[in-house]
C-alpha cells in the first residue's frame, strides 16, 4: 500500500510537576555460570562501580516483565537511566523489591531518567508498589507516551474509552462460573485484562514525577532530545508512538513478517497455504457423529466474542509503547517496549530503517519475543554479529512466548549474544525455567561481554 506523507516534526512536548496453562518447572537450579568476557554492568555483580569508559545495561529476572537499568559512564561520573520497572500477577517471581532496592545501591538513588514505556502492569507495576522509595530518588527526567499527556484530547479520549472496555471485561471474567473461567482461552484472555487493570496508582505517580521536581515528558514518534537530562552527547530519537491510530490499531503482522520456521542456519517461511488452523482439525475417522468433547472444542471456538476483545484491546496498549534509540559515544541501543506491529511498521515506513538499524550495538527484544513483536524487516536489516540482545521473558503466563523461530533467528543475527532472562534459574513456580525446546539453548558460560548476577544480567558495550 503507498505508504502515508511524512508528518511534520514536532517538538517534545513537557510538563513539569504538574493456551495451555505451562506445567510447573521441576528442572533443578542450576549452579550460577562463571563470567565470561566482560566486567558487571551497572554497578556488577555486587553493586560496585563499572570499569571506566563502558556504556553497560542491566536485564533483571522479575518474572514476565521488564524491568532494565542503562549505565552510561561520563566525565563526573556514571549517569542511570531505568527503562520500566514491572511484572505480572500472573508470571511474578516475587524478586520486585529485592530488584528496587539493589537499583537503589547501584545508583545511588540518582536516575537521570525513568521510563514507563506503556500502561501495562508488566512494566509499571514496580513504580506502583514501591512509589514511595522512587519517591526518595533524585529524578532529573520522567518519560512517557503521548497517549497519557491529559492535555492531549486525543489522548484523553483514547484512555478514557479503554479503561471503560478494560473494566467492563474484568468484571465478565470475575462473574463467569469456575468451569468458563478455567478454559484456556479465558483464562488467559482474563490474564491479559488484568495486564491492562489496577495501574492508575502507577500512572498518577509517573504524571506527576514522584513529586519531586522531575521534568516530565510525553513522547511521540518524530521527537528527538539532545544532551538527555544533562548528559553531554547523549542523543535519543523517538521511532514510536505513531499518532496514527490506523497504525496503533494494527496490532498482529502479516504472515511475511515473523518468523514461523527456520531452516537450518537461516530463517524460513512457511509456504503452505492451510485454510484451516490446527485447532479446526482432527485425525480422519469412520464415525462423524460429535463427541462430547468435540462439542465442547466447537463450543470454546465459537464463543470467544470477549476474550478476542480482551486480546485485541491489550495489543493496542502495547503499541502504544516508547520506542527509544539512544545514541551515545558512538554506540546505539534500541528499546522498543511491547511494541507490535503497527508500532513498529509507522517507523519503517516513516523514518530511516536503513541508516537505523544496520549501525545497531544493542537490542532490548520487545513483548518478551513475542510473535507479534519484531517484525522480519527490522530484524532482517540488523548487521549479523554487530550486535548484542537481552529479552525479558518467560512461559509463564503466556506459553506461546517467546516464540521459538524468532529467538533461534535473533541467536544467529548476534552470532550468539543473546541472553534470556530466564536463565537466570529461581526456586519459584511463577518463574519458570525454559520450556523444552526452547532457544536458544543455554549456554555453559554466559556469551561473551555479559555476566550473571544473582537477580540479573549485565551486558558491557564493546567498543
Amino acid at each position: 500500500m503507498p505508504a502515508k506523507k511524512k508528518a511534520p516534526a514536532s517538538k517534545t512536548k513537557a510538563k513539569g510537576k504538574p493456551k495451555a496453562k505451562p506445567k510447573k518447572s521441576t528442572a533443578t537450579p542450576k549452579p550460577q555460570p562463571k563470567p565470561k568476557g566482560g566486567g558487571g554492568a551497572a554497578g556488577g555483580g555486587g553493586g560496585g562501580a563499572m570499569p571506566g569508559g563502558a556504556i553497560s545495561v542491566r536485564m533483571y529476572r522479575v518474572g514476565f516483565g521488564d524491568c532494565f537499568v542503562i549505565s552510561l559512564p561520563t566525565a563526573s561520573g556514571r549517569e542511570y537511566i531505568l527503562v520500566d520497572c514491572g511484572v505480572h500477577a500472573k508470571g511474578d517471581a516475587g524478586t520486585l523489591k529485592d530488584i528496587v532496592a539493589d537499583i537503589a545501591t547501584v545508583t545511588n538513588r540518582k536516575l537521570a531518567v525513568v521510563i514507563a514505556s506503556h500502561a501495562h502492569q508488566d512494566h509499571i507495576a514496580g513504580y506502583d508498589r514501591f512509589g514511595s522509595e522512587f519517591a526518595t530518588f533524585q529524578i532529573g527526567e520522567v518519560w512517557l507516551p503521548w497517549t497519557w499527556d491529559p492535555s492531549n484530547p486525543q489522548a484523553v479520549k483514547l484512555q478514557g474509552k479503554q479503561a471503560a472496555l478494560a473494566v467492563q471485561l474484568a468484571a465478565h471474567f470475575a462473574a463467569l462460573p469456575p468451569g468458563a473461567a478455567q478454559r484456556p482461552v479465558t483464562a488467559a484472555a482474563a490474564a491479559a485484562v488484568a495486564n491492562l487493570t489496577g495501574n492508575a496508582h502507577a500512572i498518577a505517580l509517573l504524571n506527576t514525577g514522584f513529586g519531586v521536581g522531575a521534568k516530565v515528558r510525553y513522547l511521540k514518534a518524530e521527537d528527538s532530545l539532545a544532551d538527555v537530562a544533562g548528559i553531554s552527547g547523549l542523543a535519543v530519537k523517538f521511532l514510536g508512538p505513531p499518532q496514527d491510530e490506523a497504525y496503533l490499531a494494527q496490532m498482529d503482522p502479516p504472515a511475511n513478517q515473523h518468523y514461523i520456521g527456520l531452516a537450518k542456519g537461516a530463517a524460513g517461511e512457511a509456504t503452505r497455504i492451510e485454510p484451516f488452523a490446527k485447532s479446526w482439525r482432527t485425525a480422519a475417522t469412520g464415525d462423524l457423529a460429535l463427541t462430547k468433547a468435540d462439542e465442547k472444542r466447537l463450543e470454546d471456538a465459537t464463543a470467544s466474542t470477549a476474550e478476542d476483545l480482551a486480546f485485541a484491546l491489550d495489543k493496542a496498549r502495547n503499541n502504544e509503547s516508547v520506542v527509544a534509540l539512544f545514541s551515545y559515544q558512538g554506540q546505539t541501543l534500541l528499546f522498543a517496549g511491547d511494541a507490535q506491529y503497527g508500532n513498529w511498521r509507522w517507523w519503517l515506513e516513516h523514518d530511516q530503517p536503513d541508516q537505523i538499524l544496520p549501525q545497531l550495538r544493542f537490542l532490548k527484544v520487545a513483548h518478551h519475543g513475542s510473535v507479534n513483536a519484531t517484525p522480519k524487516d527490522a530484524l532482517e536489516k540488523m548487521t549479523d554479529g554487530n550486535f548484542a540482545a537481552m529479552v525479558s521473558t518467560q512461559s509463564t503466563p503466556w506459553a506461546s512466548i517467546p516464540l521459538v523461530p524468532l529467538m533461534a533467528r535473533i541467536d544467529q543475527k548476534t552470532k550468539q549474544e543473546l541472553v534470556r532472562s530466564d536463565w537466570l534459574h529461581l526456586s519459584n513456580a511463577n518463574a519458570p525455567d525454559p520450556s523444552a525446546g526452547a532457544a536458544p539453548p543455554q549456554p555453559a558460560n554466559p556469551p561473551a561481554g555479559f555476566t550473571e548476577g544473582s537477580l540479573w544480567f549485565d551486558y558491557v558495550l564493546k567498543p
